[in-house]
């Protein structure tokens, strides 16, 4: 941007600063008849070639530029283009002494804004450069008021991303105590178990003790559940690309139901779960996968107060299915567009039997913080879930039918 530009009352600006007019005519006598004409109104430079106009156009600031269209060397009109290309906001006036229609028109078409003959009298051209230098000041007023809007915007626009940031900080904390809160509360589960088989017993022996032992076996996989899932923050936070373990479709499943055994929202529920016939490599971090696993299906015990039974089934498929036409009432596919993988698709399906869900409350599921369950949900669980799918390249598949319940079901590249 130039000096005239950069001031911070445009309006002001326009009004102390003194115009610069160049004149470009191969003629001695019409240059010094319009330095004298114009003396007093604009700081007035004249050259005698187009060439020397368009070199002086590059180093210095021109307002309004007076040509006269022929001249040897390049014509009026190349000097017109020439000049509209450095600064299409110079104001251009041409001169001629052979006036044509198709040059006049020549000329406004490229974007002079008045075509005068020679010889021209002078209220004439003083009218002429008037209109031009209004004009020239409505372009610049544009101009500088463009650039400061844009200067509020990118203001505006850092404001925003430090603000962004540090919501997507805070949702990455919340991130970790949410996912973190399922272990620990599987963990606290079986440490209620023990102390009730441990409260009466003075030794231990037999299955007593196998039930122990097992128990904290069931401890230790929460502790170390808990470590992988904030490693795995960490590593997102850091941004390092660390591959994560990939582990066989079934023995995540068996997982998942180990680490809803104890868990208070299955105590007094039923969880189904009918593996692969035939296992297979899902591409996923298998921490990953288990989280959305248990959101999912936790999700799902939630989803009503009467007692039920949660099915969680995974099928194989040889390629990803198609959604020709969807009914925004009852379902939601997230991430389909996105999906580009030709081959092999394992989907898991998650079934409850709760009360479905309303049509306004399905167009906002994966909203971070959106919940329905008031004092005992964050709304994080679908929205980590939502991120976690499409970060690994699958996609999710809603559908609800309200009194009969809801069914999500994730698709997954297959390892073939």
């Amino acid at each position: 941007m130039n000096s005239e530009t950069a001031l911070a009352d445009p309006t002001t600006a326009l009004q102390n600063r003194k115009f610069t007019l160049l004149v470009v005519d191969d003629e001695e006598g019409p240059r010094q008849s319009l330095r004298m004409v114009f003396r007093n109104e604009f700081n007035v430079q004249t050259v005698e070639s187009g060439e020397k106009a368009v070199a002086y156009a590059r180093d210095h600031v021109v307002h309004i530029a007076i040509l006269d269209i022929r001249m040897s060397g390049s014509t009026g009109i190349e000097v017109l283009q020439d000049l509209k290309r450095i600064d299409p906001r110079i104001e251009v006036i041409m001169l001629t002494a052979y006036e044509t229609l198709e040059t006049a028109r020549q000329a406004l078409r490229l974007g002079a804004c008045d075509y005068l003959s020679k010889p021209f009298d002078l209220s004439t051209i003083r009218e002429a450069a008037a209109r031009a230098l209004h004009l020239r000041k409505i372009a610049d007023t544009v101009a500088s008021t463009t650039e400061r809007l844009q200067d509020l915007n990118r203001r505006l626009g850092d404001i925003a991303l430090r603000e962004e940031m540090a919501r997507t900080t805070n949702e990455i904390y919340a991130g970790v105590i949410h996912d973190i809160n399922n272990p620990l509360t599987v963990i606290s589960g079986y440490v209620q178990l023990l102390e009730e088989r441990l409260k009466n017993v003075a030794f231990l022996h037999g299955d007593d003790l196998e039930k122990v032992r097992s128990s904290l076996e069931y401890i230790g996989k929460q502790v170390s559940t808990c470590s992988a899932i904030a490693t795995r923050y960490l590593r997102f936070i850091h941004n390092r690309d660390i591959p994560g373990r990939q582990l066989p479709l079934n023995q995540v499943l068996a997982d998942l139901q180990s680490l809803l055994k104890a868990h208070p929202e299955v105590r007094f529920n039923r969880l189904s779960v009918k593996p692969l016939e035939i296992d297979v490599l899902p591409r996923i971090d298998a921490t990953d996968f288990i989280q959305i696993l248990l959101n999912l299906t936790i999700n799902a015990f939630q989803s009503t107060d009467r007692k039920q039974t949660v099915w969680v089934v995974a099928d194989n498929l040889d390629h990803a299915p198609v959604f020709p036409a969807l009914d925004h009432d009852s379902e939601v596919l997230l991430g389909r567009e996105a999906f580009k993988h030709t081959g092999g698709v394992i989907s898991i399906s998650v079934l409850d039997q709760g009360t479905g869900i309303p049509p306004e409350t399905l167009a906002r599921i994966f909203e971070p913080y959106f919940t329905t369950k008031a004092e005992r949900g964050t709304g994080l669980g679908l929205a980590i879930v939502s991120r976690l799918v499409q970060t690994h390249g699958g996609f999710l598949h809603v559908k609800t039918r309200l009194g009969e319940g809801t069914t999500v079901t994730l698709y997954l590249p297959r390892q073939d």
